[in-house]
């Protein structure tokens, strides 16, 4: 379960899409449940380790829009009025009925003439409506805007141009908080009432559960839009949470400190009585999980980072770069990045630190690269395809991460795999687990920068340790692989 699919995704989306691979590996049939509105998700997919059959969508659901057969929508089908003037464009094109402009025809980015939104505008210029367009070809949603351009009302459409559901907002915004009601139309017409979306993915979670024959398995990804509704699903039904990250506010008291807000109310007596287990990403984790609930429910460690049985072969030339991956977040450590880059930097002027990935601390982390005089060796690449990724770690000589706590870092195993050498510091919970110091890499106390680099510095400069590293990251990664990984969801949940 969880709450979206977009270009650009997080450890969540990634390990659920390894999952996902795993299970059909398994022969065990499993779909990926997401509950936001995205007119384009299936358009995403089409660039992501997954495809429309395993993805099921709230919204698809109950528009009747399941592994639909796209076609494309095009001008012709907003069918605006004929005695209109359009003004073509082949971003935006526009219709005016005189020298008044009445629609605004926007079509999807990188496509010829493929709809989007047909805006409406009435005879003072206010933005009135827009129908919203499905990239698979239908019109997906209309919402209605008041005189100050604020959203007050939705509908959404089968495919046949049906409504089928119903928003209503108080004129602030479209923030979910400001919802006053949801009605949803069924097949045979009848109305049910929700008072938000919390309530509707409740429902409809509810529908897919009963919709199967067979006992179903239920595993939240997103704490705070996941969780209640699958606790609130059957006692008949299996249900797990998984946690993506620390269950504390505090890294250093993992197992008595106060929960991170994001898992108070699943951890509460009442509702671990209603799940059937926890899912975690390593063993430390799961020994401190079961120390905090004492017995209430079973705990499973299950690695996240999985890689497949065949360890890509080593391409290309290894560049004098070192390299990080991941989300560019609050506690990654970024900018500490930085700081032990800069002291390698003094030994090693010629190498080249590039940071692939994207995320809220990157303008903070380039500021960072200024102050230090490193801006031409320190390079931003943005968020990677796994593809051109993979071309990167095979381009460098070690992965390095200075995050601050991590799960389960997924692109230390991808990086392993390429034979990069893995260097962090030893937090929770993931670089232990992986690293075995001095034999696949480097792993140090936290926050002893210097120490780190310094270590680097000398791995660096000595070409057969880097080289046996290397070849001790890819047999240690082994472990990671799809066969080995698939054996331990088998015995731990699949089969019990």
């Amino acid at each position: 379960m969880n709450e979206y699919i977009y270009p650009l995704n997080s450890g969540i989306e990634f390990a659920e899409f390894k999952r996902l691979s795993l299970f059909k590996q398994m022969n065990v049939p499993a779909k990926l449940v997401t509950r936001m509105f995205n007119p384009q998700l299936h358009r995403f997919i089409a660039d992501l380790p997954i495809n429309d059959e395993s993805i099921i969508n709230m919204f698809d659901f109950f528009q009747d829009a399941v592994n639909l057969t796209p076609k494309k929508a095009l001008i012709a089908d907003a069918k605006i009025n004929p005695e209109y003037e359009v003004s073509p464009d082949s971003t935006v094109s526009k219709s005016y009925k005189g020298d008044r402009l009445v629609n605004r025809i926007i079509f999807m980015a990188g496509t010829y003439g493929q709809l989007d939104t047909v805006e409406y505008f009435d005879r003072y210029q206010n933005l009135t409506k827009a129908e919203v367009w499905d990239w698979r070809g239908f019109k997906s949603c209309t919402k209605y805007y008041d005189i100050n351009k604020h959203l007050i009302h939705e509908e959404y459409f089968n495919t046949q141009g049906s409504p089928v559901l119903e928003f209503g907002y108080s004129n602030v915004d479209s923030n979910p908080e400001n919802i006053t009601f949801i009605q949803l139309t069924s097949r045979d017409g009848y109305k049910r009432y929700f008072e938000n979306i919390d309530e509707l993915f409740t429902y409809f979670l509810q529908q897919l559960d009963q919709s199967s024959n067979e006992p179903n398995t239920f595993i939240a990804d997103r704490p705070l839009s996941t969780y209640a509704p699958v606790l609130a699903l059957s006692n008949e039904t299996r249900k797990f949470i998984y946690l993506p990250m620390l269950q504390t506010d505090s890294k250093y008291s993992l197992v008595d400190g106060a929960l991170d807000e994001i898992y108070t109310q699943a951890f509460k007596p009442e509702n671990l009585a209603k799940l059937t287990g926890i899912i975690v990403a390593t063993e430390q984790q799961k020994l401190d999980i079961e120390r905090r609930v004492k017995g209430q429910v079973a705990v499973y460690a299950l690695p996240a980072a999985t890689i497949e049985d065949q360890l890509p072969k080593i391409e290309g030339v290894r560049k004098n770069q070192i390299i990080f991956a991941g989300r560019l977040g609050n506690g990654k450590g970024i900018t500490r990045l930085v700081d032990v880059f800069k002291i390698i930097h003094n030994h090693e002027t010629g190498l080249v630190l590039k940071i692939c990935g994207y995320g809220n601390v990157k303008d903070d982390a380039k500021k960072a690269v200024e102050k230090a005089g490193l801006k031409d060796v320190v390079k931003f690449e943005g968020y990677l395809k796994p593809t051109e990724l993979i071309s990167e770690y095979f381009s460098s000589k070690l992965f390095v991460t200075t995050t601050e706590q991590d799960v389960e870092p997924l692109a230390m195993t991808e990086a392993a795999a390429c034979g990069l050498p893995l260097c962090a510091f030893d937090v929770a919970y993931g670089p232990a687990e992986i690293i075995n110091d001095g034999k696949n890499g480097i792993l140090v106390s936290d926050g002893h920068n210097q120490e780190l680099a310094d270590r680097i510095v000398k791995l660096i400069r000595n070409p057969t340790l880097l080289q046996n590293m290397s070849d001790d990251a890819r047999k240690g990664v082994t472990r990671f692989m799809n066969s080995n990984v698939s054996q331990m969801w088998k015995e731990q949940i699949v089969n019990r």
